[in-house]
């Protein structure tokens, strides 16, 4: 009991934090799509997506491994000893990547290639603080120093957008300037180097560590063939526009996202910390029971949702995006229910599960998307993605099966899949009014069937309040 409680005082953190910056994110779709040509959104996308795999691929995930190695100590100089045997690896990553900007620039001419050598920079340094953030369990600190990052993002853009008629360089700028705002924050609250000592050096944590991020390293650029591969597919095979109209349905899905991240990061730290225990096998099936049924509800409504939102926020020249939205939607359902497992085999130290499912739904995306781009355009991507994420989720079941006493209830997901069709149906054929009233519908049915747990949580609110009271 005191785990979930743990999970949902975390989830609750988190999700404050996401609703604020999410929130920021969601109301600059409007400048963009009216300031920002296709071409130059086409252009920013693809470029972050290659960051995407670069990332991930030369620092080896080590900031996954430094937090997953601080749960193994409870006291405050373990934990910095993975930390410091962490950067040695991340020093080496960082010294990487610039000889190859440094080859790059040599060799080639790319658009914002500073802009984006400099992104990639604190983007590495962002995940690297926030892990260890987290890790020493600051989540207030860590969502605080994420709004502001996010405001300050926020209001830069639209400095330089409207203030300085600023449009391709204005979305890296104000992207670099809100992440060193969020990462000062987080040393003022760590002060990483004040802990760190040359006698924190433990070689065999630090090959321990290595062998830990390498499957994650493989398994990063495998993810992106099963994810941001499909940016660079539509881009090459119908343009940087189509590839800025992709992009724009793509920032919908941050609806969904905006419940799911917070819950993610809560049950990857619970499933970290429960290590071995003896019940956690009957713990992960329940937990994932509830949860993909969650998650294809809140698909459901954000569905009419976004066709409510949708005319305000995007412009004309953007307006195709309407149809992908969708099925978008379900595959990035797909996508967070994926995540999900797959912190269970971190939490396990499997990562060569993770890798080799990763790697099955890589081959099927990337084989779905050239087969039918050329037939049904950018609808293909997502078809391609959703398909994978099937087969990648199907792949880490049967390994969690065979290892642990794993089980989900398939009969449960039926309803909620059906009603899904019915969304999508009313989304592309009716107005406004029929989609707000199915939503009305829906939230009224599904607190019905789930009434048990809603009592649960409102007595539980109650009880809390009260006590708060006396």
């Amino acid at each position: 009991m005191s785990s979930i409680k743990h999970f949902f005082k975390s989830s609750i953190v988190y999700f404050i934090g996401n609703v604020l910056t999410k929130i920021m994110s969601f109301f600059l779709l409007p400048l963009y799509t009216y300031r920002i040509s296709t071409e130059a959104m086409g252009y920013y996308d693809l470029s972050t997506s290659y960051l995407n795999i670069l990332i991930p691929v030369i620092c080896m995930e080590i900031w996954t491994s430094i937090m997953r190695y601080m749960f193994d100590y409870y006291e405050i100089r373990g934990k910095y000893k993975a930390i410091f045997n962490g950067l040695l690896i991340f020093g080496g990553s960082v010294v990487l990547y610039t000889l190859l900007f440094v080859v790059l620039g040599l060799t080639s001419d790319i658009q914002c290639l500073i802009l984006i050598f400099f992104y990639g920079i604190f983007t590495m340094l962002q995940n690297i603080y926030t892990s260890i953030a987290r890790g020493l369990e600051y989540n207030t600190t860590f969502v605080i120093s994420g709004i502001v990052g996010s405001l300050v993002n926020f209001l830069s853009n639209i400095i330089m957008i409207l203030g300085l008629n600023m449009t391709l360089n204005s979305l890296y700028i104000a992207m670099i300037i809100g992440l060193v705002v969020q990462i000062l924050i987080l040393e003022g609250r760590i002060h990483l180097f004040r802990h760190l000592s040359v006698q924190l050096f433990d070689w065999e944590l630090l090959k321990s560590m290595l062998r830990y991020s390498i499957p994650l390293s493989v398994n990063s650029a495998c993810f992106w063939f099963l994810t941001s591969y499909n940016r660079v597919g539509v881009s090459n095979e119908l343009g940087l526009s189509a590839n800025g109209i992709y992009s724009v349905a793509a920032r919908f899905t941050s609806v969904l996202s905006l419940v799911s991240t917070c819950f993610n990061m809560a049950w990857q730290e619970l499933v970290y910390a429960k290590g071995s225990d003896g019940d956690r096998a009957s713990f992960y099936s329940e937990a994932s029971d509830y949860y993909i049924q969650f998650l294809l509800i809140g698909i459901v409504l954000c569905i009419p949702v976004v066709k409510v939102v949708f005319p305000f926020m995007v412009a004309p020249e953007y307006e195709e995006a309407f149809t992908f939205i969708p099925l978008y939607l379900l595959a990035t359902g797909a996508s967070i229910f994926s995540s999900f497992i797959g912190n269970i085999f971190c939490a396990e130290k499997e990562t060569k599960v993770i890798l080799v499912s990763t790697l099955a739904g890589a081959v099927v995306n990337v084989g779905i998307l050239h087969a039918f781009i050329g037939k049904i355009g950018i609808q293909a991507a997502n078809v391609s993605l959703l398909c994978g994420f099937l087969v990648n989720i199907a792949f880490r079941i049967f390994f969690l099966r065979r290892s642990l006493a794993y089980h989900l209830k398939w009969g449960k997901i039926i309803l909620p899949v059906l009603i899904f069709g019915v969304a999508w149906f009313l989304y592309l054929t009716q107005g406004t009014v029929v989609n707000i009233l199915f939503a009305v519908i829906i939230v009224i049915v599904f607190a019905f069937l789930y009434r048990d747990i809603v009592v649960r949580l409102l007595k539980g609110l109650k009880s809390k309040a009260k006590n708060r009271t006396n």
